[in-house]
C-alpha cells in the first residue's frame, strides 16, 4: 500500500536526457491544479475534460503511470457523464497525488 504523503517520483527523471523536461513539466503542476480547481468552482465542463485528458498523457510520457491511472479515472467518470459532485473524489485524489509528484529524489545530506 502507498504512503499517502510520499512524494511520487518520475520514471525516467533520473535519464540525463529527461531530466531537465521533467522538472520544468513538474513545476507547471501547481498551475494545472489551480486549473482544475478553477473548472470545478466555475463548472466549466469542457474545460475539465481537455486539462484532465492532456494530463493523463502527459503524466504517462513523463513517467508518472500513478497520475496517468488517476487522471484517467476522472476522464472515465467524466465520458460516462458523470456529475461534477460524483467526479470530485477521483479529482480529489488526482490533485493529491498531482501535488505529492516531484520530478527527482531528494540525495541524502
Amino acid at each position: 500500500m502507498t504512503n499517502k504523503t510520499e512524494p511520487i517520483y518520475s520514471l525516467i527523471a533520473s535519464n540525463p536526457d529527461y531530466s531537465d523536461l521533467v522538472k520544468e513539466f513538474v513545476s507547471e503542476f501547481p498551475s494545472y491544479a489551480e486549473t482544475l480547481r478553477r473548472c470545478v468552482t466555475e463548472r466549466n465542463l469542457v474545460l475539465l475534460k481537455r486539462t484532465i485528458h492532456q494530463l493523463k498523457g502527459a503524466c504517462g510520457a513523463y513517467g508518472f503511470p500513478s497520475l496517468t491511472e488517476s487522471a484517467g479515472n476522472v476522464e472515465e467518470k467524466l465520458r460516462a457523464g458523470h456529475t461534477f459532485e460524483s467526479v470530485q473524489a477521483s479529482l480529489s485524489e488526482f490533485l493529491d497525488l498531482l501535488t505529492r509528484a516531484t520530478a527527482e529524489k531528494q540525495q541524502p545530506g
